[in-house]
């Protein structure tokens, strides 16, 4: 039991799973006493029970038992079932509790199988008190490791993966140097690939695969973000625990919430740089630049005229690259001590010696890391970077004829390349404003840091211990499904495809059979609705399913010629470990997964106890030894991936299972050791045994899998695509519905829970988590594919991927546009344009206000698209995806100066730059996903012309057909 407890677990999480435990088994133990006392009153009723001769074979040594009794076996039958399916029906309604059920199930099956032999409450008891004994034991020893022996606290690991992301946001301004290099070598002008190539030979979507010419640099950099990504979702995922803690140190729990916080604040941007290679991407699969140029007859130039003007926009457009180049890497640099000051402020990491005393007048790159100097260091670094930019960007605009608002008589809008010229404009405001808002976000992390010293708080260590409102949220959590949770999805590699609930993220929809109620007696009924729709949940059925496939091997011991069998064999192996009752799931995939890898780690464990055993020729001592050294082997991959931790824990157990075994008769003796009933075998016949026993229950588990009816992974991905879809369809409304209160200022105070900008907000993030949860729950079925064998035609996996990545896009691109809206306000200027700013700023929003935008077609377009795929019916006809809206022509219309680059300077330009590259991206996903979405459901068609017949002209035929 202390195997199964997981002592190694950090401190909040060990002592919450070890409290269910706990509380899982005084239940199962209270449940199993009310089971075997009518037990004891069927035999009692049914037969006259003879006084036992002798208690030789008793589960319990010195415990009487009886003869085989009818009453009694099938009362403990129906127990059996009965606690099996509702352990299991709450491990699929919680499976963050996966262990403790599998714990609790270990008991319910000791209990029931080895209850029917016994006719009094005094050896019913007798057995209960032993088998608690022997758990809390167990328990014990688990406790004393994780509390005293090896204390591994929350705070430590959250302390270990901040560290690590700031190391690893370090590790990416490295890698983005080099890829800011590596921009002007891309093909931005479709030279390196034919128009033809391009449309056989790349996929819609714009990914890695459908590059013409490979591009390390930026797969290093999406590499990097992914990993500090996921890092920062683990961040998220143990703060609570770690706010839970009482400990001896310096942060606080809101500190830590605090610089989370931060370390997202410039994570979020950094997310904003690394889109630029997916815009990158689809230029090259558009081929190039060259696309956006005005008709021949509309520009009046020759081609050898407009050909010398492409070329000499080529080298301007380079230009630009190669001017950036320098004041970003003096950028980064300084972007790189502050992270490494903040390291050593907040003691992440010791602060190295030689940089103990560095002068800033000494350093010739202005490397220190004295604390208080270190925040206007990196603000004189980020004016420094900005007047750079004016330069930059103001001679590249006169390169381009974009300075003045009419040049010898044209409109800038008449210039061949003018279009062209504006989306490059764009498209570079939209890279340094995430390079900017990064430098920004550092800055804040410094100044933070530094007020960590300046308050006192890291100058000694205090008692911190969690508040009262604290500890009443934990428990009610702790209660909850936990679907909110960014670690849910964490579980299904162990329990199978948790269920993500959606109502708590929006609104609850009509019931469509019933009507609200209105009276009191429709508001009492009411309540008996949830009996027959727990019955018929999918976590029931999943429990009833486990229940019926492990009473088909615990039927063995309910039977009179087999009863003693099943107690002497151990066949209870087959039921409970690494079988039945723990190796079923929810899918097919998952499940087959399971019973392959406990079959899989049953093997290595048979071969690790050969090796423990003979190989210090069966001398105790080096047993122990060697007992020890396969344990830390196997604790090796449960720490290194916790998120599947089946084999380690199944060879875990069955070494221990079975050398422990063979110590104790060696200790004992054989005649002590078969007092329980159970035969002596060998550890040479032991070992194999344990794997036959194992493989038995693996085999009725695969069984019941398929058996009467199959969840398939595949059919679950499907679902949470359609559920994620249409999450999407409601976050791309919030989003719209928070620029539009930002841009009118009409929030409110968003310090006041009830202001329209907080209750939006908190709905926003919601259904944010939620959507991550699913994408990371998808993730995870796509890899459990593999484990399902394919009957009739093939997966459509490539379509599904497809999907997959649009739908991540436009979550993407529509978290960028609410970011950007937030955050423009913090975006640095010089301080002679503040006045020139907020009159500009004020004409800006007045001008975006008044054209009322609507996200009703793209809400509508996700809504009809997640309702396709998730009833697999067809989309019907003429569907097509709304065209982004061009913000700039609007703007144009209505104020031709207000876009004027004579303002490119101004924040909200940059905001807005970055807005229409985010919205014109977002609008290409859309259309890959309802092009994607038509391959897999199909569309209605109208309209199928018969057949002609004899030269007869074809009927035409109304009729509805679905595309398979």
């Amino acid at each position: 039991m202390s195997i199964l407890t997981v002592p190694v677990l950090p401190r909040a999480r060990f002592i919450q799973n070890f409290l269910v435990t706990c509380l899982l088994v005084c239940l199962a133990a209270a449940i199993s006493l009310l089971a075997m006392w009518i037990s004891t009153k069927a035999r009692a009723n049914t037969t006259h029970i003879p006084k036992p001769s002798t208690a030789q074979g008793a589960p319990v040594p010195g415990a009487e038992v009886s003869p085989y009794n009818a009453a009694a076996s099938v009362n403990m039958a129906f127990w059996l079932f009965f606690e099996v399916w509702i352990i299991n029906t709450f491990r699929a309604y919680r499976p963050q509790y996966f262990l403790p059920s599998i714990v609790c199930s270990i008991f319910i099956q000791i209990t029931s199988t080895y209850g029917v032999l016994f006719a009094t409450m005094e050896q019913v008891e007798s057995l209960i008190t032993r088998v608690l004994e022997s758990f809390f034991a167990g328990f014990a020893i688990s406790a004393a490791v994780s509390l005293f022996i090896i204390p591994i606290t929350s705070r430590t690991l959250i302390y270990m993966l901040m560290t690590g992301e700031i190391h690893a946001l370090k590790k990416i301004l490295e890698v983005h140097s080099q890829y800011m290099r590596s921009l002007p070598t891309r093909d931005w002008y479709g030279e390196k690939s034919s128009s033809k190539e391009s449309d056989s030979g790349m996929e819609s979507d714009g990914k890695n695969s459908s590059r013409t010419t490979p591009w390390p640099e930026a797969d290093t950099l999406k590499s990097v973000t992914s990993g500090v990504a996921e890092v920062q979702v683990k961040i998220q995922a143990e703060l609570r625990y770690a706010k839970l803690e009482a400990a001896w140190g310096k942060l606080r729990g809101k500190d830590i919430s605090t610089i989370t916080r931060l370390l997202k604040g410039i994570l979020v941007p950094i997310l904003g740089m690394e889109s630029l290679t997916d815009v990158t991407d689809r230029i090259e699969k558009r081929g190039g630049w060259g696309v956006l140029r005005l008709p021949k007859t509309d520009h009046g130039l020759t081609e050898a005229e407009f050909v010398a003007l492409e070329e000499k926009e080529k080298q301007e457009w380079n230009w630009i690259f190669d001017k950036l180049q320098r004041p970003v890497h003096k950028l980064q640099q300084a972007m790189i001590e502050g992270l490494d000051h903040c390291l050593y402020t907040l003691e992440f990491a010791k602060r190295p010696k030689d940089h103990a005393n560095i002068d800033i007048e000494a350093s010739p790159s202005g490397s220190y890391f004295v604390g208080k100097a270190f925040a206007p260091f990196l603000e004189s670094k980020i004016q420094e970077f900005l007047s750079n930019r004016e330069n930059f960007l103001k001679e590249w605009c006169a390169f381009k004829c974009l300075d003045y608002p009419k040049r010898d008589g044209v409109e800038p809008s008449e210039y061949p390349l003018h279009e062209r010229h504006q989306s490059q404009l764009y498209l570079v405001l939209d890279l340094e404003y995430s390079f900017i808002m990064t430098a920004r976000g550092v800055l804040d992390f410094v100044k933070y840091a530094d007020s960590k010293i300046a308050d006192g708080t890291m100058a000694k260590n205090r008692f911190i211990y969690p508040t009262w409102r604290q500890l009443k949220q934990w428990f009610w959590d702790a209660l909850s499904r936990e679907d909110g949770n960014l670690d849910y999805q964490a579980y299904s590699t162990r329990s199978g495809s948790p269920i993500v609930r959606l109502t708590d993220a929006i609104p609850i929809e009509k019931d469509p059979e019933h009507l609200p109620p209105v009276t009191a007696w429709e508001k009492f009924t009411d309540h008996f609705r949830i009996i027959p729709r727990f019955f018929g949940s999918a976590e029931s059925t999943f429990g009833f399913r486990v229940a019926t496939g492990t009473m088909c091997i615990a039927i063995v011991c309910y039977l009179r010629n087999s009863q003693e069998f099943f107690i002497q064999q151990r066949i209870i192996w087959g039921s409970i470990m690494a079988s039945v009752a723990i190796s079923m799931t929810q899918t097919a995939g998952s499940g087959i997964y399971g019973q392959a890898v406990r079959f899989g780690g049953t093997c290595i464990a048979m071969v690790a106890s050969y090796i423990i055993w003979y190989l210090p020729d069966q001398h105790t001592a080096g047993i122990i030894v060697f007992t020890g050294i396969a344990m830390f082997f196997y604790h090796y991959p449960f720490i290194k991936n916790p998120a599947d931790p089946v084999i380690p824990m199944i060879g875990m157990v069955t070494v221990v299972l079975i050398v422990g075994y063979e110590l104790q008769v060696k200790q004992i003796g054989v005649e002590i050791s078969i007092s329980n009933g159970q035969v002596y075998h060998p550890l040479y016949e032991l070992a194999p045994y344990r794997l036959a026993a194992v493989s038995g229950g693996v085999a009725i588990a695969f069984l019941f899998t398929y058996f009467p009816s199959v969840d398939t992974a595949r059919a679950k991905l499907r679902n949470d695509l359609g559920a994620a879809v249409y999450l999407m369809s409601n976050y791309y409304s919030s989003v719209h519905q928070t620029v539009s209160l930002r841009i009118r200022g009409a929030e409110g105070d968003m310090g006041d829970k009830t202001s329209t900008g907080r209750v939006l907000q908190k709905a926003r993030t919601q259904i944010f988590v939620k959507e991550l949860i699913l994408l990371q729950g998808m993730k995870q079925h796509c890899k459990f594919l593999a484990w399902e064998p394919t009957f009739g035609g093939k997966f459509p996996r490539a379509t599904y991927d497809k999907l997959l990545d649009h739908t991540q896009n436009i979550l993407h691109f529509s978290t960028m546009i609410s970011y950007v809206t937030e955050t423009f306000k913090e975006f640095p200027t010089e301080v002679d344009t503040q006045i020139t700013s907020e009159s500009w700023m004020k004409d800006f929003k007045e001008l975006i206000a008044s054209l009322q935008l609507t996200s009703q077609n793209v809400t509508s377009l996700l809504s009809i698209v997640a309702a396709a795929i998730s009833t697999g019916r067809p989309l019907p006809p003429y569907l097509k995806a709304p065209k982004p809206v061009r913000l700039s022509q609007l703007l144009e219309s209505m104020d031709a100066d207000i876009l004027s680059p004579r303002h490119v300077l101004e924040a909200g330009y940059a905001a807005f730059a970055v807005m229409q590259v985010a919205t014109s991206m977002l609008g290409d996903d859309l259309e890959g996903l309802l092009e994607e979405t038509k391959n897999l459901v199909g569309e209605v068609k109208f309209g199928i012309e018969a057949p002609r017949v004899d030269g007869v002209s074809s009927a035409h035929l109304m009729i509805g057909e679905k595309q398979d």
